[in-house]
């Protein structure tokens, strides 16, 4: 039975990782194609992150809601119903990705200047981030096919769609960043070029599916605007709820950065790199999470309600040895990786010790990331939206601040400002996850 469950964790996580991991992936080559033009433009570029993270949040919101209204008409095998909330998001989408991109456009000086405190990458960041923002349809769009696709199961797509996605922007950031093959050496404009070139191919992959291959989801009658009052109010109480956490969480990530920003680019830089490892533990993380969350969430709506605790033991000692071996990895591999981005000794030296942070922060984070995934399962949504906003948007930058600004501890105060973060995140997982499961078991959650 045990291994039944293993084998379990394996076949729905292991799709959902090889996913993120190429998310991953492809913004490890991204951030050293950008590093060959030095410490300035890796840090302009790592500041647009978090501002675009907060536009994308709504999209993000709209895609976690087509998925679930798409995988609940399949299994109701009503493409009909399906395809009503399928189209009423996406044309939701175009709109305001429309809208609200050609606004971040247009306003990106005044958006990075709050984002970004450093003067020497402030003109690189506002040049980066408006070619992103004025062609975010593409992405926006990339987005709720792939989460409709899969809501009725269909994950090979987009993994296939996030391939493309990789391939092209490595090619064209390949050309125009330093200028081969005859294309004009562009810089950090032409990794930005990159990027949207990268979202318009997978947008392209998973509108090919849809359109030639898709026996559920369909395209006809997207133009068809027909009002329906219960649908609205079902996307608006989904997505709603969705987009406060998000966008919450997101200022929190954002009130961080720019904390960060008040520091030196050199010291950004390293920093910034080091990031790429935790997004690698969050990947593995996101994929441990989703297999806890469908397994613990079939669990409960089959009623085998002694098979929670099993699923979560597993799933959570699968998050140990993956994060054991990461950390292991990350350590002993240190000042390889820190060697593909930098050439001076000084920052890999700092880089070195920044692992050994990442290996810590790894545990704390896998865990947690499963944690909450199975209370997601269980039905429990609140609990982990709470944590979330106390956490990043209190917590972390609270700490970071008092110890940057305050006490003085440069980049050691933001590094102590995660670890304080991330254990409290950790702790309360812990008990509400004991909890929320104590609970279900008692009929109280059911």
């Amino acid at each position: 039975m045990a291994k039944s469950r293993y084998r379990e964790i394996a076949e729905i996580g292991i799709p959902a990782v090889l996913e993120s991991l190429v998310a991953v992936i492809i913004t490890s080559i991204d951030t050293k194609m950008i590093s060959g033009l030095g410490s300035q433009a890796l840090s302009a570029v790592s500041f647009t992150s978090q501002p675009k993270q907060i536009f994308f949040s709504v999209f993000f919101a709209l895609g976690t809601t087509v998925s679930i209204y798409t995988a609940q008409a399949t299994g109701r095998e009503d493409a009909k119903e399906g395809n009503v909330y399928f189209h009423s998001i996406l044309r939701m989408t175009v709109l305001l990705s429309l809208i609200l991109g050609i606004g971040a456009a247009v306003f990106a000086q005044p958006i990075m200047m709050l984002c970004n405190r450093q003067a020497d990458t402030l003109a690189l960041s506002v040049r980066f981030f408006r070619v992103i923002m004025g062609f975010s349809v593409f992405h926006a769009i990339s987005i709720v096919l792939n989460a409709a696709l899969r809501g009725i199961g269909n994950t090979k797509v987009t993994l296939i769609a996030a391939i493309a996605n990789g391939a092209v922007d490595i090619v064209v950031n390949y050309l125009l960043i330093e200028g081969h093959c005859g294309f004009p050496r562009l810089e950090i404009v032409g990794d930005a070029i990159g990027t949207v070139a990268g979202t318009v191919a997978a947008c392209g992959v998973s509108l090919f599916f849809i359109l030639r291959h898709s026996d559920f989801l369909t395209l006809k009658g997207v133009l068809s605007v027909k009002k329906d009052p219960a649908v609205a109010k079902n996307i608006r109480g989904k997505a709603g709820n969705t987009v406060s956490e998000n966008i919450l969480t997101r200022l929190g990530f954002l009130i961080s950065s720019i904390i960060v920003s008040g520091l030196s680019s050199d010291v950004t830089a390293v920093y910034a790199v080091t990031m790429i490892l935790l997004n690698y533990s969050f990947a593995f993380g996101d994929g441990l999470q989703t297999a806890a969350s469908s397994l613990i969430g079939r669990s409960k709506g089959a009623g085998h309600y002694g098979e929670i605790k099993k699923y979560l033991r597993s799933c959570l000692l699968t998050g140990v040895i993956v994060s054991a071996v990461l950390s292991v990895i990350y350590i002993l591999g240190s000042s390889w990786f820190f060697g593909l981005y930098f050439s001076d000794t000084n920052s890999i030296g700092q880089g070195i010790k920044y692992s050994y942070i990442a290996a810590l922060l790894t545990f704390l984070q896998i865990l947690r990331i499963i944690m909450v995934g199975s209370m997601r399962g269980m039905g429990e949504v609140k609990i982990p939206r709470k944590m979330a906003t106390l956490c990043v948007l209190i917590i972390n930058p609270g700490v970071s601040f008092l110890l940057t600004q305050v006490v003085h501890l440069g980049i050691w105060g933001i590094w102590i400002g995660s670890m304080v973060s991330q254990a409290g995140w950790f702790v309360m997982s812990c008990i509400y996850t004991r909890r929320v499961n104590h609970a279900v078991e008692n009929g109280a959650l059911r």
